[in-house]
């Protein structure tokens, strides 16, 4: 594609690709890999350079900005003053001048897209826009926005102070936004609603995942000996472990009964030693974290691929407005997806609309052991659902066709202004 144009991308998240699997979100990567290097630009958080530099061909396509004017208290103390510090920390951001203002007019950025998950990125994204009479997109992928964290007084006081700016800046930049990137149509919808904006245009932009090293494997059923293996892989966070539990337990006792059934899980040593001394009580086997080249290979050992996500009230923000990035990662095994999840859940829509997966919308352990069990003796029905979302994954979300989409779209944006 040609006369694509320069584009600077400010988000805390890196054009960052770890091949050991430790990338914390590689989306961004997956969609820009293949822009012009020479026409991209990133300005990220100095913590962010420091933690998760760029990966070729954009280790030296990368600008920083101080975000921690004061540093925050890793103790205590610091559950209570970091809300103070925190509110500081953006006022300075706010208040200071832009950070290698010059570099970034040297690169003359003719588009900004914007990626913020913290305040940080949404309060520079507002100050570039601002100071560069340029369009503007912004990409968001979950409504981080809308959470609050209940606490008391006084530091409810700022806290609510807090949030009101961020929903200000939220609502600032959505409006003068030329386009909206969305990981769902339902955080489309969500924001919609929630600032009364209607964007003047929009897409709904997924993780793309390469498929040129993939091929639909051999689905010739497993021996009847074979332990029928769940598999988990991906970070365990709150908005997950729960659901991940239940499924857990069910399997426990499953096996407890003598059905030869077991779940597997795929994270980093730090996710595993947070939740291992429950997960190990119910048998839960930790297969490490696996280098993201070869997780292919590892998924397709398995029986069923579990996306989890929280039942609980304080993630339904998340749950109900992000499509977690394993999910096109899991349709490229030829395995099938079993989504758990409420109703509401992004990700159960997600599979429900594509056709490409289970979808199982309850917690509640024996609801789960029996829709475990009824998989275990459904194999041909599912394969054919497996097969449906390697196609869907061919025509939908391959990273060249999702790319040049994506590029396209920046290209007409960008002659908006």
């Amino acid at each position: 594609m040609s006369n694509l144009p320069r584009i600077l991308i400010v988000s805390e998240l890196s054009l960052s690709f770890s091949k050991d699997g430790s990338s914390a979100n590689p989306t961004l990567f997956n969609l820009f890999e293949n822009y012009p290097s020479e026409l991209l630009m990133q300005y990220v958080p100095t913590l962010t350079l420091r933690d998760t530099p760029p990966s070729p061909p954009f280790e030296e396509r990368v600008i920083s900005f101080s975000s921690q004017y004061l540093p925050t208290i890793r103790n205590r103390l610091g559950i209570i003053l970091n809300y103070l510090i925190d509110a500081i920390n953006f006022q300075f951001i706010e208040w200071l001048s832009i950070p290698n203002k010059s570099q970034l007019k040297n690169f003359d950025p003719e588009i900004i897209l914007v990626c913020p998950i913290t305040p940080l990125c949404l309060i520079m994204g507002c100050k570039l826009m601002v100071e560069f009479d340029r369009p503007v997109l912004i990409y968001l992928m979950d409504n981080w926005m809308a959470y609050k964290r209940p606490t008391k007084w006084p530091y409810s006081f700022l806290q609510n102070l807090t949030h009101q700016y961020i929903q200000d800046l939220t609502n600032q930049i959505l409006k003068q936004s030329v386009a909206w990137l969305m990981i769902s149509e339902q955080l489309k919808d969500e924001l919609s609603s929630r600032y009364k904006i209607t964007p003047q245009a929009s897409l709904v932009v997924h993780n793309p995942v390469v498929l040129s090293n993939k091929s639909l494997p051999n689905l010739e059923k497993k021996s009847i000996n074979d332990i029928f293996r769940i598999a988990y892989a991906g970070s365990i966070q709150g908005m997950h472990y729960d659901a991940l539990a239940s499924v857990a337990e069910a399997v426990y006792e499953l096996r407890s009964e003598g059905v030869q059934v077991e779940l597997v899980v795929y994270t980093a040593r730090g996710f595993w030693d947070f939740y291992k001394t429950q997960l190990q009580t119910w048998e839960v086997i930790y297969g490490s974290l696996i280098p993201y080249n070869e997780l292919n290979e590892y998924l397709k050992c398995a029986n069923l691929l579990l996306v989890a996500t929280s039942f609980l009230p304080e993630y339904a923000h998340v749950i109900r407005s992000s499509i977690l990035t394993k999910l096109t990662d899991y349709m490229a095994t030829g395995i099938p997806i079993m989504s758990c999840g409420p109703s509401y859940s992004a990700c159960n829509h997600f599979v429900n609309k594509w056709e490409c997966g289970l979808v199982c919308e309850t917690n509640n352990v024996p609801d789960v052991k029996a829709f475990i069990a009824k998989q275990m003796n459904n194999y041909s029905l599912n394969q054919i659902i497996a097969v449906n979302a390697f196609e869907v994954l061919k025509s939908q979300f391959e990273q060249f066709k999702v790319s040049n989409s994506l590029y396209y779209f920046i290209q007409k944006m960008a002659l908006t202004n």
